[in-house]
């Protein structure tokens, strides 16, 4: 009889975390950055930095707390996918995605509610609004803030 498969066992030692994961040429690290190609060279973003990703057409924004942007040929849908487990990064809004430590201010309202960063003012989505709420409650869980009374219609949340 011949052997047509043969199992190896697999070793969890051998993976490397940060080729763990790679949409092509987009990974992340435990230590919260990401690495990019932007214009056939690899970029190293750190996710504090990161204020918001934008969506243009096929191309993804990087929207960076000194104020420089880095563009980025792969979809924001891409990058939300990449981003999903960590708990600071939500999608607001189909063209955006926001990085809560940067947000100054939230209003809701019954048109889905608006977030305030810096000096720009970024939509929520009525679709998207009630999980906006969840993922914000969640973040603020994590970073051991109150959730008990901070999500209102029409109220002021946070103020930096």
């Amino acid at each position: 009889m011949t052997k047509l498969l043969q199992i190896k066992s697999y070793d969890p030692v051998k993976v490397d975390s940060q080729r763990m994961f790679t949409l092509e040429g987009a990974t992340l690290s435990s230590l919260g950055e990401m690495e990019l190609r932007v214009a056939g060279s690899k970029k190293i973003l750190n996710l504090n930095d990161v204020i918001y990703l934008k969506s243009a057409k096929n191309y993804t924004v990087f929207k960076l707390k000194d104020g420089n942007n880095v563009i980025s040929s792969k979809t924001l849908r891409i990058f939300e996918e990449e981003l999903e487990d960590v708990v600071n990064f939500v999608r607001p809004h189909r063209s955006f995605m926001v990085n809560f430590d940067h947000v100054k201010d939230l209003r809701f309202n019954c048109r889905g509610g608006e977030i305030y960063i810096k000096d720009e003012v970024i939509e929520i989505s009525r679709r998207k609004a009630a999980d906006f709420r969840k993922s914000y409650r969640k973040f603020l869980t994590a970073n051991g803030q109150n959730v008990g009374s901070t999500i209102r219609m029409k109220t002021r949340i946070k103020t930096v």
